[in-house]
């Protein structure tokens, strides 16, 4: 029931999360020169009506079809899995590529792993990037069970791996959507993913953001089923599988932490006080159970000890985020790395955020937000093109797609970004009209916000990165589903 005060609530988070994407969608759309993407606004507004009203035809047409496709929808399912699996295939073995930096580190580390015992050409990148030692064991399992069929193309036994994970991405998000929305949400949601390009050629970017996608939309799904079971012992093993997925996913990134996060907020404002603390429990156990594996294997191969005095701090992306334009900066690395003393160096760090805080002021600080938001979210590609940037092992046009100065990557980018830039106008009317009026249908639709906004607000307070918030999209496209009712919403 929504009492007063979640009424209120409700109408304060909504008003406040759609103003926030209204902002950053204008700044993208009027300043993208800022994010050094190349856009043009004209571009832009095009590739964004282009895809509104594609969008629009096929949900009328979904519309006018749901009786058969729900009548077909396991066909249907079936069908656009195979399809996109095809599609991927296709475009990893064109794109084939010899991964470098930190792509190398995972894929490379793996390889190396797999076939001598360890990864020790790499031992000196995970002293300093712990974070990616989850993303270099997925990989390594993958490669071992390659390796026991006779599989030596690990170029070829990562590109399906991640097929595979993207295609448990696009099924749970139809699932999730299904639940939410109806036939109608899932159909659609297949619909987003098939109008989204860089889905095409996920597959070969086998890298942490790709790696972990997954993870949140399925710990999301795993929830909504819990819930729906009258059975405690059935409610326990569901909320096992989350625990799995949520240890699994955040050992690859941290951030799939953000929806485990969202999912009990949920609970705990509808009042699911046992459900709520039984699952995050079983969940939190899962968490230190998987780091405590994690360590336990890394450090047969890395010295314990060494690797916590040279593990990079986390501060250090938090200073890295309030400098220049809150990107990369090598100079920063030189900074942090001249401590040898890990008291010393939190203790400086400490201080050269604050100084950073200070000389920026108010509206620097939001000046530099707004920088950051249109980077970290102005990139419709999702920033594959950090994965598929190595040197080419097939020559292919498709690079000149897909890669930055390629002839038709201008034309790409404004098509992917137009589309992004679609689902944020959705999500932002959905938003506006469950502010202004919220109903209980509105809390279907709070943990993809709720997980969407949190991920804006971590990723606004760290190095800013284009691909950062690809591991999300699921769930911001769960966010903007909902605004394709505002076609025929009435006061």
């Amino acid at each position: 029931m929504l009492t007063k005060q979640k009424t209120a609530a409700l109408r304060l988070f909504y008003g406040f999360f759609a103003l926030c994407f209204l902002w950053l969608t204008a700044h993208i759309t009027r300043h993208s020169g800022w994010t050094y993407y190349g856009h043009t606004e004209a571009g832009l507004l095009a590739a964004t009506a282009l895809a509104l009203g594609i969008l629009a035809l096929i949900w009328r047409l979904v519309k006018r079809y749901e009786s058969a496709l729900a009548a077909h929808s396991r066909a249907v399912t079936a069908a656009f899995l195979l399809f996109m699996a095809v599609v991927q295939l296709l475009m990893g073995l064109r794109l084939r590529y010899q991964p470098v930096y930190d792509i190398d580190a995972v894929f490379g580390g793996a390889v190396q792993w797999a076939e001598t015992g360890s990864f020790t050409d790499y031992y000196d990148y995970y002293y300093a990037f712990f974070n990616n030692l989850g993303g270099l064991r997925f990989l390594y399992r993958v490669f071992q069970l390659a390796k026991a069929f006779g599989i030596r193309d690990y170029y070829l036994a990562a590109t399906v791996a991640n097929g595979a994970l993207s295609l448990t991405t696009m099924f749970a998000t139809g699932q999730t959507a299904k639940k939410l929305l109806g036939v109608r949400g899932q159909m659609m949601a297949y619909a987003l993913f098939a109008l989204s390009p860089p889905f095409w050629f996920i597959a070969p970017a086998f890298y942490t953001d790709a790696l972990s996608m997954p993870f949140p939309i399925l710990t999301y799904w795993l929830w909504l089923v819990a819930r729906e079971r009258p059975r405690r012992r059935d409610r326990l093993g569901l909320y096992a599988l989350m625990g799995l997925c949520t240890a699994l996913g955040a050992q690859i990134k941290a951030t799939v932490l953000i929806a485990f996060i969202a999912i009990v907020l949920d609970g705990l404002f509808k009042r699911q006080w046992k459900r709520t603390a039984a699952m995050a429990l079983i969940v939190s156990a899962a968490l230190l159970l998987g780091q405590a594996d994690l360590e336990h294997i890394v450090y047969q191969h890395l010295d314990q000890a060494e690797a916590e005095q040279r593990r990079t701090p986390l501060l250090h992306w938090v200073m890295m985020g309030l400098g220049g334009n809150g990107m990369y900066d090598p100079e920063d690395y030189n900074f942090t790395q001249s401590f040898t003393d890990r008291d010393a160096q939190n203790t400086a760090l400490k201080a050269e955020i604050s100084r950073r805080v200070r000389e920026l002021g108010p509206a620097g600080l939001i000046r530099l937000l707004t920088i950051k938001g249109n980077i970290l979210f102005g990139d419709g590609t999702y920033g594959l093109s950090d994965c598929l940037g190595g040197e080419p092992l097939t020559e292919t046009k498709l690079r000149e797609w897909v890669l930055p100065g390629g002839a038709h990557n201008g034309l790409y980018k404004h098509l992917c970004t137009g589309v992004l830039l679609a689902l944020y106008l959705l999500m932002i009317a959905a938003s506006l009209r469950d502010a202004l009026e919220p109903r209980r249908e509105t809390f279907q639709v709070l943990i993809p916000r709720l997980a969407v906004f949190g991920l804006l607000l971590f990723l606004l307070s760290w190095e800013a990165r284009w691909r950062y918030f690809s591991n999300f999209i699921p769930l911001l496209f769960l966010s903007a589903l909902p605004g394709l009712d505002t076609l025929e919403w009435k006061q």
